[in-house]
């Protein structure tokens, strides 16, 4: 009677949801995310370089408190499925 019980637990939907991808999803999403890096990168480090040589208007301590410092702040609440489960008997 218990010889036939079959149980098959996927948790990858619950994974994905929480951000754990597996390698094929990621590929993606890699390349993307180093591109957008490289973009602000190159964004930040550019404006920096316009503020710093108006040396005469703007200090460097200036620029320590602008990158030490921020305001943005952000949290979200929502909804992460379960594993799907699949029993047999």
């Amino acid at each position: 009677m218990l010889n036939n019980l079959t149980l098959k637990i996927d948790s990858y939907p619950s994974r994905k949801a929480m951000g754990f991808y597996n390698l094929a999803d990621r590929a993606g999403d890699i390349a993307q995310q180093g591109k957008k890096a490289a973009a602000e990168a190159v964004r930040f480090y550019a404006s920096t370089g316009d503020k710093l040589a108006d040396f005469k208007n703007y200090k460097l301590s200036d620029l320590g408190s602008e990158i030490m410092y921020t305001e943005e702040r952000e949290l979200r609440i929502v909804y992460k499925p379960g594993p799907n489960i699949d029993f047999k008997a």
